[in-house]
């Protein structure tokens, strides 16, 4: 009974955490005055994450007065104290890095070393266990239109250590609005959330350039990071001579506490020609990438957001369709104590996407830490309505 009322008693909070100090921010390059997708925002004090949609836009919603740190790759961070952020809707401008050259550094030991060092040394500072609070959001599309929509705020319970993961997945709220067929294949309905912290947590989407004989296939150079002093970049890039469907990686690293703070990849337009999966059969892949993006707090490092899109085409009745899946996960909050749940509480599906619509608030708007654009609201609208 005692289980049962903690995971009612997380709900119940979730609704009062809706209640508190909310207001918008839209993020802009302070020379162009163009929005900054995927900015990601902390609050300071609460260490609440928000993250921006592709109009710079992100919608706040704080437990607690907070000064907000905003990052992004490509810009310097920028700290803004609460006092200023005193609107409805605040305008916050970040300073590109664009006119900053990267630089290539030498190093005594090899790039890819270097890789496996901060790898290893990773997996010993990521914070295990941890409760992750998360928003996550799928897209699908056919023929380049969206069909189906799901959304929910998660809970990901995360036990044992980072070499040996154990996820319970506790979903608060949930929607799916729109209707599938069998254009999609039952593989690519939704990334499967009983793994993919694992994954993340492990690094296991760079396992590729780890093997002994990545060096014969890519090559890797450590570059300065303009945005920040302390971070280094390591670029892994397919060798021109080299046939074969292969990602460029970017990975970006703390050099003093040898952790890495960003890693992401794609597959380049010319490569994808060569791509075939086995579990697509004669599907075609024409779009491949993600991006995880790490932060620090003390001795906390955890994820802060992911992304992920993939996209094929497959016949479907003597038909060419093209289909793209379009993966976002948000973490709005983190726990180092893991809460009590009862058993029948775990959610053991691969995905949302089958899961009944449940919710009790409009938690997209504001407890997501992501909000959609206004084209998005209005397919979203419409989709609902099917």
């Amino acid at each position: 009974m005692k289980k049962f009322l903690s995971f009612i008693l997380l709900f119940i909070s979730g609704f009062v955490y809706s209640q508190n100090i909310e207001f918008a921010v839209i993020v802009k390059d302070v020379e162009t005055g163009m929005p900054i997708d995927e900015v990601t925002i902390t609050s300071l004090k609460s260490k609440q994450g928000f993250l921006t949609n592709k109009n710079g836009e992100a919608n706040i919603n704080l437990s607690s007065e907070s000064d907000l740190q905003f990052e992004h790759s490509m810009y310097k961070t920028y700290i803004v104290k609460y006092a200023e952020l005193n609107k409805k809707i605040n305008e916050v401008y970040l300073e590109s890095n664009a006119k900053r050259l990267e630089e290539v550094i030498l190093t005594s030991d090899s790039p890819q070393e270097i890789l496996k060092n901060l790898v290893q040394n990773s997996l010993i500072k990521i914070t295990v266990p941890v409760n992750l609070k998360v928003y996550l959001r799928e897209f699908y599309k056919k023929n380049d239109q969206i069909i189906f929509f799901n959304d929910g705020l998660i809970n990901f319970q995360i036990a044992g250590n980072s070499k040996n993961i154990k996820t319970d997945i506790l979903v608060e709220q949930n929607r799916a609005v729109g209707l599938l067929d069998g254009d999609i294949d039952a593989e690519l309905l939704g990334y499967d959330l009983n793994n993919i912290i694992e994954n993340y947590y492990q690094f296991k989407y760079i396992d590729e350039i780890l093997a002994s004989n990545a060096k014969q296939k890519y090559d890797f150079q450590i570059k300065s990071f303009p945005s920040n002093e302390d971070f280094l970049v390591i670029k892994v890039t397919p060798i021109e001579e080299v046939r074969g469907v292969l990602s460029e990686f970017t990975i970006v690293y703390d050099r003093n506490k040898m952790i890495i703070m960003e890693v992401s990849s794609l597959v380049p337009d010319s490569r994808l020609e060569d791509l075939r999966q086995s579990f697509l059969g004669s599907s075609k892949i024409f779009k491949l990438e993600f991006k995880n993006t790490f932060r620090t707090d003390n001795d906390l490092y955890y994820l802060a957001n992911s992304k992920e899109v993939i996209a094929f085409e497959k016949k479907y009745k003597k038909q060419n369709r093209r289909i793209e899946v379009n993966n976002h996960m948000i973490i709005t909050n983190f726990d180092k104590e893991l809460f009590k749940y009862n058993d029948k509480n775990i959610f053991k599906d691969k995905s949302l996407i089958n899961k009944k619509t449940s919710f009790f608030t409009n938690y997209w708007d504001f407890e997501s830490g992501f909000v959609s654009t206004k084209e998005e609201k209005d397919i979203i609208e419409k989709l609902s309505t099917q």
